[in-house]
């Protein structure tokens, strides 16, 4: 009834239109604040390390280029976050801090020989259960072993993963977990009610399994591409190989994942630490092929794939050796002395982050357990070639190592070869305790009472100097006929072209050289090459000086095999 109606009703229209578009303007820029403030929230999540120690959250994520640690890059950790960094280093003895941030579906770099991705394998390869032991391991280390062997397996070879918790006591690895693993549908939990170790936890897992083959992977791990096919191959092949990955180094600091130089086996030395050595020329020869196993005398013993009525012929693990240390060297033996083979695959490769010592505790002590560990080994496997292991320790000569009747009527049984069959064949290069040598035990210093001491380090570290105990072990030294400062299976080199520096403890070449020491009757100890005499110094490691016959440059050996040679001091 308005006669303005047909003029204002435009107006109104457009007003309508406008109110309506400022509307719709108002609720869309009130999503997309929404959207930024939980995209912000999840962001600050994923920066922050819950109170719990369970890891960021979010790091499920699938991986991304621009994620930390893709492509197996370290990551650095920011100086701002460097406390807590070392706080959760100790939880682990890793950093927590930076594995955290990784996702669990990180990317590597397939870094394989070319030839290898050249094999075809055929398809109906054996299936395997995965078996992996944990013990308080951190959530992002442990589910990304778990995702990486799920991503980067063929679903019809993987069967099962089963994780065995060893009695964790870490809040999140109990209800949190099982919901976590309850999506994954290869994967289940086996929990010990009590602590039981690395070996007995094994075969809990192990009696679970439902594979013609069993893997054992350590529970900081990451599978690498085509890792699983070359290991079932060889077990289709022969039954009796038991075989090993190339183990590539994940950084315990930054996580950088580093490849394997693909040239190094398993060995051991008399103290039985196990070794990583290069491979010999022979072996290489007998192989003929770059992607073909290389006989490795030992294991390191995290990783390897064996057939399952194999590994219950031969007899499982020894179930009397305590938590962890010498089933390696304990298996390794019994396999090669018993008729089996064992072997590294080059094709497979496997990340694992190793660490410079243990985050747990042994619950009768680290000495005690590893010292009856290996006794059980010597004394089941080793015949006569045991007093090489009791010489290094003397103290264990009347140490109990339990009832060994069982393993000892198991060797019996399988007719097991006695262990110099094992030296002669299997490792003939090894360093061997015998008529060469014209001097052992301890490298003493007189004027201090400092010996030379190992520090229980390895190839490329240095000599060291710490006060004489009468214990061996980190101090048992040879002096051989071909002037060789022996120690663990290491000798004394030097190849500085200035006096005042470190002695370095490398592989025994048996070519002289940076490696010749002559023992003179006035006790010193003179590199050939140079001239120049071992220094007990200043600081804990041994240097060598120029000659000047005073009292930090004698040295005599606790026995010498041929009298004529101990030094007059």
């Amino acid at each position: 009834n308005n006669p303005d109606f047909p003029r204002i009703c435009p107006k109104m229209i457009l007003w309508k239109r406008n109110i309506r578009r400022i509307a719709i303007v108002v609720v869309s820029a009130s999503i997309a604040i929404g959207f930024i403030v939980i995209i912000a929230t999840v962001a600050r999540a994923n920066r922050r390390t819950p109170p719990n120690g369970i890891g960021p959250v979010g790091n499920n994520l699938l991986g991304g280029v621009n994620q930390p640690g893709e492509n197996g890059q370290g990551v650095a950790v920011p100086p701002e976050y460097l406390d807590e960094s070392r706080k959760l280093f100790q939880r682990n003895k890793f950093n927590q801090w930076v594995s955290d941030r990784i996702s669990l579906h990180r990317s590597l770099p397939d870094a394989r020989i070319s030839e290898c991705s050249d094999i075809k394998y055929p398809h109906d390869l054996p299936e395997t259960s995965v078996i992996i032991v944990f013990h308080n391991e951190a959530w992002s280390t442990l589910l990304r072993t778990v995702h990486s062997v799920i991503d980067r397996s063929p679903s019809h070879l993987l069967n099962e993963i089963i994780l065995v918790d060893d009695n964790s006591d870490h809040e999140e690895l109990h209800s949190t977990l099982d919901k976590y693993v309850s999506k994954l549908s290869k994967v289940k939990i086996v929990r010990n009610k009590a602590r039981e170790g690395l070996i007995r936890s094994r075969l809990n897992g192990f009696a679970q399994a439902t594979s013609p083959t069993v893997t054992f992977l350590d529970a900081h791990c990451e599978a690498n591409v085509g890792w699983l096919e070359p290991l079932l191959y060889r077990i289709k092949q022969n039954r009796t190989a038991v075989v090993c990955p190339e183990i590539d180094v994940i950084s315990d600091e930054t996580f950088e994942y580093t490849y394997s130089s693909g040239n190094v086996r398993g060995s051991f030395n008399w103290n039985l630490n196990f070794r990583w050595k290069a491979v010999p020329e022979y072996e290489n020869k007998r192989r003929g092929s770059r992607t073909a196993g290389i006989r490795s005398p030992t294991m390191a013993g995290g990783l390897f794939t064996i057939h399952s009525e194999y590994f219950k012929e031969i007899g499982l693990y020894d179930k009397e050796m305590e938590i962890w240390g010498g089933e390696n060297l304990e298996i390794s033996f019994r396999i090669w002395q018993c008729g089996g083979i064992l072997e590294i695959m080059p094709c497979s490769h496997v990340g694992h982050v190793f660490r410079k010592s243990q985050p747990y505790s042994f619950p009768k002590g680290t000495g005690e357990t590893l010292s009856k560990n290996l006794q059980r080994v010597a004394e089941v496997w080793m015949d006569d070639y045991k007093r090489y292991f009791y010489k290094r320790q003397p103290h264990l000569k009347t140490h109990a190592f339990g009832d060994i009747s069982k393993r000892l009527e198991l060797r019996k049984k399988l007719k097991c070869k006695s262990f110099d069959w094992y030296i002669k064949n299997v490792v003939p290069e090894i360093f061997r305790p015998n008529s060469s040598i014209i001097a052992r035990g301890e490298l003493r210093n007189p004027s201090s009472g400092d010996c030379i001491d190992s520090f229980g380090a390895g190839e490329h570290a240095f000599a060291g100097i710490y006060k004489c105990h009468g214990q061996m072990g980190n101090q048992y030294i040879i002096y051989t006929k071909n002037e060789e400062i022996v120690i663990e299976d290491n000798c004394f080199d030097y190849a500085n072209s200035q006096p005042s520096n470190k002695v370095k403890m490398l592989d025994c070449h048996s070519m002289k050289g940076n490696q010749q020491w002559v023992h003179s009757k006035r006790g010193e100890l003179i590199h050939a090459p140079t001239g120049w005499c071992l220094d007990r110094g200043t600081e804990k490691y041994a240097v060598l000086n120029t000659c000047n016959s005073g009292p930090s440059q004698k040295w005599i050996f606790s026995e010498y095999l041929e009298r004529n040679k101990a030094p007059q001091i």
